[in-house]
């Protein structure tokens, strides 16, 4: 199945990586196929300090 995601969807799931859409996007089996606009690591990258601030996440995390 291939799913296209959204970039708030990615951020949700990182952010609350134990809701229901971050267990879907983390742990999904290979049957699942996600896609996502180009710019989703752009903008990742760009609140990338809000991320780790907010979820106490490592750079390699």
């Amino acid at each position: 199945m291939k799913i296209v995601i959204d970039t708030n969807i990615v951020f949700s799931a990182i952010l609350n990586s134990q809701s229901s859409i971050g267990q879907i996007l983390l742990y999904s089996d290979k049957t699942i196929r996600f896609y996502s606009p180009r710019f989703l690591q752009t903008e990742i990258q760009n609140h990338i300090s809000k991320i780790k601030k907010y979820t106490h996440l490592t750079d390699s995390e």
